[in-house]
Parts: C-alpha cells; structure tokens; sequence
C-alpha cells in the first residue's frame, strides 16, 4: 500500500469534504478515527470489505455507513486500484452531489485498515426490499424506474460509468434511491473509458457469434484490479446484468450502463433476474442468443421500453434522453425527486414468505441441477396452486414463468453435459 493511500497530505484536514471535519471539543480540529464512532451493526460485506452502520460518539444522532477495508487482503489481492477509483469517483460526484447518489463523507486509515465514511441509508438495499416480489404497483414501479434515470444521467453528465448497476448497489434512503459501488467504475475523460477500439468493436458487431464463451465463462474469475486481469480488462461487472459487448471484452462506455439500467429494471419490476442460468457460462450464452422474456400480463410499456435497452448492438440502445420520453414513464410527475412509498407493496407476510420459498427453490434447482427430483419440482407445484388460491394473478404469474422458464433452461444445460460428455 503507497504511503498516503486514501488519505490527504494534511493528515489533520480531510481534502475530501472540509465541511466534515470533526468540531466536537473533545476531539478537536482533525480528521476522523476509528475511535470516533460508535459500531451498530454490520450491514454488508463483498469485495474484500466490511461495512458498518456507525454512530459519531460525539453526536450519537448522527448515523454513518463505515466500510472497512483490511490493507493486507486489498494488497495480496490486487484491489488497490479498485478502491482508489472508488475513493476518485466518489470525491467527483460529490460535487455538487445528487440525492440519487450516495455521498461520501471521509476518508481515513489506520495501519491495518483503509475506511471510507458514507451517509447512511436507512431503508437498506432496494434488492432486499424487492426480491422474490419486485414491485406489484405500477405506479410505484415507475417513480422508482425515474429516479434511476435521475441518477445515472447525474452519474453519466459527471463523466463516470458505473460498470456494475443492479438493485443490490442501490440503496433507499427517505423514500430516494441512491446509487453505491463505484469501486468498478471508470471515468469517460481522462482515458480510463477508451471505447475507441473500432477493430475489435466492429469484429463483434458484424459477428456476435464472437464471444468466446468458455473464456469468458471464466473472466470473472479473475479479481478485479488484479494483474492478470489485463487479458479482461472489460470483462467487469455481475454477470446477470453485463452487455454482451463487456462479455466480448469490449468497452462500450454509457451503453453498457444502459444494458445493465435494463436488467435492472427487470429486476425490479419481477424480483427475479432477467438472463439467468447455473454458471456463468450459461448465463453469457443466454445473453448472447435469447431475448428477454416476460411472463403473461407484464406491463406492455415496461416490456417495450427494456427490450430496448437490452438490444445486442450498442448503439442502437435507448440513450438516457430517450428513456425519459418513453411512454411508460410518460405519467410520472415530471419533477427531480419524487419521493416513492416506505412500502413498495401490500402483501400479507404470509404471501411473502410463500413467495421468498418458491423463488429460493427455484435458485436451488441451479444449484442441484442434475440431482433435482422429481419431489423437487413437486414441491414447487405445490406452493405454485396456493398462490393461485390466495396471491395477487400478477403475482402468481410471475413466479409460475421464473419456475417453467428454470425448468426449461435445466434441461438445456443437462442436455448439453451430456451430449459433451458424449463427444
């Protein structure tokens, strides 16, 4: 770790936000230290870090989110690069800042940690809020749909690309969705984002069948900020929700962003993934030749506007000014902030945790593949006709897709192992 990493020359004033230096009388004029707070409780952790819901001792009312980095496992594995760039990003978006995004208070380190102090969300992620259910209201679904318009165009108009959107790097806080994880982001000015490679772009477009999917069935194996990851330095994000161009090891700056504000939105609005599959290679596969498909009775207008966004060529995607004119945000208060329901939907607890069992059986079958049963799948069925009885159609119908269309993509890729196991 370079000496100074993450923090400024003047070891007593944060350079990142002057505003933010503690005035309590009892610390005096300095930068934060870990002594300073006040651990809560842990509420996540992921690449190579903790984060903590803190509270400043001096004033307890005052809530923080810590993420903590542990400086040996950053270095041995090869993230320096990656925290560094989260730090950067953060310290641009930061001015002026926008609700949409989080901020980032402080940053401060010790000899075996690296700490970046973030506002605190309350509302938690917004995958925890939706999973298993998405978002039943229709009009709730679009508030929430705008306000990550809001804060990509934000993201985008300050020269950042996020390079891993999804609604677990998405957190709510006061009824706002906040953009978080900026540790895979890239900046669209001073080089780091270079989508100038025509050659290797246009090989791709005129012939998708290009990916080489058993290569990067296994990119993501390679760290992010590692040395080796020179042979992938495109290949960034969660698989589920990169463009096919990122799988192609092709930077597509902004559009990429717009791939994975598609997916996003999916998921949003299903609980569930759009591409899905027991691997990573499965899963690219699907990207690479499926369309996206819907259950019955999905929002014809959420339908049109994700199918295009999720268009194999980049450049014929849904720019952000596009996605702001399409019809199904068209009766969405055209304001900056609004300000969506603590609750996203009505179900009993009892609809909820029917719904939570199903869609984790369905994540089992992936992971048992060729040792499901026949008692597997019955026992789906029979969570499937009590919903029938006692869900929202909506909701039933949902679940009943994820369930078939998981179904069908198991046989697919047994069938494959078999017939490669064969060869």
């Amino acid at each position: 770790m370079k000496s100074g990493f993450l923090c400024s020359v003047d070891p007593k004033v944060s350079k990142l936000s002057q505003r933010n230096i503690v005035h309590d009388e009892t610390l005096g004029k300095r930068k934060y230290r870990l002594d300073d707070f006040e651990f809560e409780r842990n509420i996540g952790s992921g690449n190579f870090c903790e984060v903590w819901h803190v509270t400043l001792k001096a004033r307890p009312e005052e809530s923080y989110a810590l993420k903590v980095f542990n400086v040996q496992t950053v270095k041995s594995n090869h993230y320096v690069k990656s925290v560094q760039q989260e730090r950067l990003a953060m310290i641009r978006l930061n001015t002026p800042g926008h609700t949409n995004v989080i901020r980032l208070i402080d940053t401060f380190k010790d000899d075996a940690h690296v700490y970046l102090l973030y506002e605190y969300a309350s509302g938690g992620e917004l995958w925890d809020e939706i999973k298993h259910v998405g978002v039943p209201d229709k009009a709730t679904a679009r508030m929430l749909v705008w306000q990550l318009v809001n804060g990509l165009e934000y993201i985008h108009g300050h020269g950042v690309v996020h390079r891993d959107i999804k609604c677990e790097n998405i957190v709510i806080h006061n009824g706002m969705l906040k953009f978080i994880d900026f540790g895979t982001s890239l900046f669209l000015d001073d080089g780091q984002c270079d989508t100038s490679n025509e050659a290797h772009e246009n090989e791709y477009r005129n012939n998708p069948s290009s990916i080489n999917l058993e290569t990067s069935g296994t990119a993501d194996m390679v760290l992010p900020g590692s040395r080796m990851k020179s042979k992938f330095e495109n290949y960034v994000g969660t698989p589920n929700f990169m463009p096919p161009e990122a799988i192609a090891n092709i930077n597509s700056g902004k559009a990429g962003d717009l791939w994975s504000l598609g997916c996003t939105i999916y998921q949003l609005l299903l609980g569930m993934n759009c591409y899905i599959g027991s691997s990573n290679y499965f899963i690219h596969k699907n990207v690479k030749h499926n369309r996206p498909a819907f259950p019955d009775g999905f929002d014809p207008d959420a339908k049109d506007l994700i199918e295009k966004l999720l268009v194999k060529d980049s450049h014929e995607r849904l720019s952000l000014m596009d996605i702001r004119q399409h019809k199904y945000l068209a009766s969405v208060p055209n304001q900056s902030f609004t300000v969506v329901p603590k609750k996203f939907d009505n179900l009993s607890v009892e609809i909820r945790r029917a719904c939570c069992k199903i869609q984790e059986s369905i994540f089992d079958l992936t992971i048992k593949r060729e040792k499901v049963t026949d008692a597997d799948y019955q026992s789906i069925e029979e969570l499937l006709k009590w919903m029938e009885q006692h869900a929202p159609p909506a909701i039933t119908s949902a679940l009943q897709f994820n369930y078939y269309r998981m179904r069908e993509q198991l046989t697919v890729e047994i069938d494959e192992a078999n017939l490669y196991m064969r060869s």
